[in-house]
């Protein structure tokens, strides 16, 4: 990990109860852009100040100079693209036994637009736990568009190279 002043650190979270902290790179203490980073977050009202030594939930977001290039006239680009996963739960239960069912949708920039799917049952004999099942359809669900997601990067790198590629 690189940065300069001015770069964006860019954490995200963890877990679902919390959201991504931005702070800008106000200086940097290592070598040759390396860690750690002197950091003013904008996350707070009045911001604060920290020392931070990133970890693997972080990254930068590279901000260009006025002249758009990096020291000694190096040519810098950086992409930033945000894909949304739509996940969508439904549950169904008859006595003892419920189903769940969960539906994930991506539609790329290119439009793309992939579906997967997955599902869970309830044991009669399994303690009555909702999120349970819905985690387990929807990390099905995720599984399914991987696996689709890797099926249509296997098809551009045919495409693209002439040469077949085999997702595992």
């Amino acid at each position: 990990m690189r940065a300069h002043v001015g770069d964006r650190l860019v954490v995200e979270s963890p877990r679902a109860d919390t959201h991504r902290r931005t702070g800008v790179v106000t200086d940097v203490r290592g070598a040759d852009g390396a860690p750690p980073y002197q950091v003013h977050w904008l996350d707070t009202e009045q911001g604060h100040d920290t020392l931070v030594y990133p970890g693997p939930d972080a990254h930068i977001e590279h901000t260009p100079d006025v002249t758009g290039t990096r020291a000694e006239g190096a040519s810098s680009m950086q992409t930033t693209k945000r894909w949304d996963v739509d996940v969508v739960v439904s549950e169904e239960a008859e006595g003892d036994v419920a189903r769940t069912w969960a539906e994930v949708g991506l539609v790329a920039d290119d439009g793309t637009a992939l579906r997967g799917h997955g599902m869970a049952r309830k044991h009669p004999a399994d303690m009555d736990v909702p999120e349970i099942g819905e985690e387990l359809a929807v990390s099905r669900a995720l599984s399914d568009l991987s696996r689709q997601l890797r099926q249509v990067a296997a098809e551009d790198i045919n495409e693209n190279t002439g040469t077949p590629w085999r997702p595992s």
